[in-house]
């Protein structure tokens, strides 16, 4: 996807200006800790660091995943022997709280907020870093739901990733909703079961998506949130990464585009 000169810049919502003097209410969530979510947490602790230097305060981060660490996680994954068999979201915590005072919080469990509690009251940034239909439906229904609320969505296979940011929040004080990755694949995320496979070896793992196309996407999806956070402004909805043949291209956000793709602005 690939926007023209009708695209849009994409300015930082309220809910995260009007924070930027107050860094510590701020929250951001992750959705699973696995191959782009470990490599997210990582990018999300340098970021927090940076962001304490700037303003003397870090943002919230807390992490949702209920699977353990395996043996085919090992070398892929952020993790290492001595991990297996513990709780992913509880061993990056762990080791991130380990050399900082920044504030995280682990959930050993899937992301399923009851829907009323994403309201007025729900301000913050989700990362998505999930692979099956059902997960993203969940984060999409309390995206949707919420009064201020940025979507980060990581999805990716062997070699290709794409990354898509959603809004739904105010933008200069005026009701702004930039569609997600589920309004833009709807209809094939309505058709298509998940197919999400475990992988029974890092060799496996390693076939299933190669080295390198975690980090890609994860260095693009936090690049979003620093965008915003840092410089008022995002010029990209999102990207496509192809590391077979070393191609990145930027997502606009283009009203034109979303049309292409069978969502109007009206619908949501």
């Amino acid at each position: 996807m690939q926007g023209n000169e009708n695209a849009l810049t994409i300015v930082t919502p309220d809910f995260i200006t009007q924070r930027v003097s107050n860094l510590a209410s701020l929250k951001v969530t992750v959705v699973g800790a696995g191959g782009t979510g470990s490599q997210v947490l990582a990018k999300l602790f340098q970021l927090n660091n940076i962001a304490h230097a700037l303003t003397g305060e870090y943002f919230q981060v807390e992490v949702y995943d209920p699977d353990t660490v395996s043996a085919a996680n090992i070398g892929r994954q952020a993790f290492y022997p001595f991990d297996i068999g513990k709780n992913k979201a509880e061993v990056l915590v762990n080791r991130f709280v380990a050399f900082s005072n920044q504030p995280w919080e682990a959930h050993p469990e899937q992301f399923a907020p009851q829907i009323d509690s994403y309201s007025h009251h729900t301000k913050r940034v989700i990362f998505g870093c999930v692979d099956t239909v059902s997960a993203r439906k969940t984060i999409h229904a309390a995206f949707a739901n919420a009064n201020d609320c940025i979507w980060i969505d990581c999805g990716n296979d062997a070699n290709s990733a794409n990354v898509i940011m959603g809004i739904n929040a105010r933008i200069e004080n005026q009701r702004t909703y930039i569609p997600t990755v589920y309004d833009l694949y709807k209809q094939q995320m309505d058709t298509d079961p998940d197919t999400n496979v475990e992988s029974c070896s890092a060799e496996d793992a390693i076939n299933k998506q190669d080295f390198g196309i975690n980090d890609m996407a994860a260095a693009y999806a936090v690049q979003m949130f620093w965008q915003l956070l840092r410089h008022g402004q995002c010029e990209y909805q999102g990207v496509q990464i192809d590391l077979s043949t070393g191609e990145t291209h930027a997502i606009k956000p283009d009203p034109d585009l979303w049309a292409m793709y069978g969502w109007e602005p009206s619908v949501h």
